[in-house]
């Protein structure tokens, strides 16, 4: 199957039709999204397409980058820069073959559900703990999904054990891409706005470096025997591929494919794998944001992963401005960097995707849409909005300490798992959080009266749902005994007076007072 030629992209149109296109046909502004069963194969699609762009036209500067947006990508020309990938894009038995080992590989097959990161694993099976996502719940695949299905396990891919590797940017990353907000913008205009310019052209005889199944596999048995930027091509951050898989072609079947639900009369059902495939060091990838440790420099960036609970606006400042706290500095993805440069462009957010793993299994699968934050004082912006996220930790360490104290006794063992109330807190005091940031976002230099009045409606908003909280949690069905009633009492007035007192309260207020105070002079 060639990916090229082949219509195996299950897409959109702007009349809500729903068809197969081939990459080739991604130049049409009919097409407004891919349109996949599955959230991550939904965000592997994009990311597949991004790659696809940026190997075949990716342009050596902002103003080439500027020129395609403005007239599109032409038939002809996007059918000429997509030719020379037409070997690195061919999927079936004979090799190279599409993301999978160049040698064939002496193992036993496994099932194809193997392919899909939320499949429960071996000791799971041997424990009998499928209790949520059943075995063979993907007995067949179609050629189609399982395209989109192997570059989904390699882009993201988790621990398996021993040798088994995980991806470039380690196992289920975050990915934070820029998308439009109108939606009805064609597809290639949205992929466009996560093509980054400045790369190095690929060479014909530069492929192998680019796309690593076009070569003898560069295996990890050893140590120091990793795939780093220097001894590869920077594109292959598109295209990594640390497993060892091999698809088995010659034991296909006819029927209904268990993702897509389509008939196919070559439905695959086995794969092989082996362990210590690609390892790779050393790599940013432009998808990705990253963290490094404040105490060392020299310290490696770590690109961020899907959390429990997913994220919420405490994790905004280093997803689309650079914010450090008192452990790590965090950089936003190369894509989102890139928007400095690019302004006068439609209003965009940021679609933030991943699985939450723990190691090999896959816990839940987490996507947001969070404001893109773009200012021409940025650095003003992050010292407000740093100092607006530090008062809602703040507040909630001392919720969370007095609920404890209304609920439990002086001296009790208190013990378990309090992470619903973080989550709660996060989620009620959100939109809140979002007119703070939308008046700041627009004027950071505070020049605004209306600005004022929402740093004035943060500190209070925070101490009304703290109290809110506090009642729901225990007064809802508060006890009859009269000294637990009194200690509930006194734990309530203790709240308020300790987040009045905070010391991070009365900077924060300072902190917004400042230019109107400094106007007055």
């Amino acid at each position: 199957m060639d990916l090229i030629t082949e219509r195996w992209l299950p897409v959109i149109t702007a009349t809500g039709q729903q068809n197969k296109i081939s990459p080739l046909q991604l130049w049409d502004n009919n097409i407004i999204d891919v349109a996949y069963p599955r959230p991550d194969f939904q965000g592997a699609a994009w990311q597949f397409l991004i790659g696809l762009l940026q190997t075949a036209i990716g342009p050596e500067d902002e103003s080439g980058w500027r020129d395609v947006w403005r007239t599109g990508l032409t038939e002809q020309a996007w059918q000429q820069a997509l030719a020379p990938l037409v070997l690195a894009m061919q999927f079936g038995s004979q090799k190279p073959a599409f993301l999978q080992s160049f040698e064939s590989l002496d193992a036993d097959n496994g099932p194809i559900a193997g392919l899909l990161i939320d499949s429960p694993g071996g000791n799971t099976l041997k424990l009998n703990k499928d209790h949520f996502i059943k075995r063979d719940a993907c007995e067949r695949m179609c050629p189609h999904c399982a395209v989109m299905a192997l570059f989904t396990v390699q882009t993201n891919s988790p621990a398996g054990g021993a040798g088994y590797r995980v991806g470039m940017r380690g196992g289920g990353p975050l990915t934070t891409l820029v998308v439009p907000q109108e939606h009805s913008l064609p597809l290639w205009k949205k992929l466009w706005l996560n093509v980054t310019s400045g790369d190095v052209a690929a060479q014909p005889e530069q492929m192998p470096l680019i796309f690593p199944w076009l070569t003898a596999t560069c295996t990890s048995e050893r140590a120091g025997n990793s795939v780093t930027p220097e001894n590869a091509h920077p594109l292959q951050a598109y295209w990594s591929m640390p497993r060892r898989i091999e698809l088995d072609f010659s034991h296909t079947e006819a029927g209904e494919c268990s993702l897509c639900g389509t008939q196919h009369h070559a439905c695959l059902r086995e794969i092989r794998s082996k362990n210590y495939g690609v390892q790779y060091d050393g790599w940013l990838h432009p998808l990705s944001p990253y963290r490094q440790s404040i105490k060392d420099n020299t310290a490696p960036w770590l690109s961020l992963k899907g959390q429990s609970g997913g994220l919420s606006y405490k994790d905004w400042l280093g997803l689309s401005l650079e914010s450090e706290d008192k452990f790590n500095l965090t950089r936003p993805a190369g894509v989102v960097r890139s928007m400095d440069n690019r302004r006068k462009m439609p209003a965009t957010y940021l679609w933030c995707f991943g699985f939450d793993m723990d190691n090999a299994k896959a816990r839940c699968w987490y996507q947001h849409r969070l404001p893109l934050v773009l200012t021409d004082d940025p650095a003003r912006l992050k010292a407000l909005l740093r100092a607006a996220v530090d008062l809602s930790i703040a507040a909630l360490s001392v919720l969370k300490k007095y609920l404890k104290n209304a609920l439990y006794a002086p001296g009790s063992d208190v013990s378990g798992d309090f992470g619903i109330w973080d989550t709660a807190w996060w989620r009620q005091t959100e939109a809140q959080f979002r007119s703070l940031l939308s008046a700041l976002a627009d004027d950071p230099a505070q020049q605004q009266p209306q600005t004022h009045r929402a740093f004035a409606r943060w500190a209070n908003h925070l101490l009304h749902q703290m109290l809110v909280t506090f009642d729901d949690t225990i007064f809802t069905n508060s006890a009859s005994d009269s000294a637990v009633l009194r200690r509930q009492l006194v734990a309530r007035q203790a709240l308020e007076k300790e987040y009045l007192k905070l010391k991070v309260r009365k900077e924060f207020i300072s902190l917004a007072a400042a230019p109107q105070e400094e106007g007055n002079v």
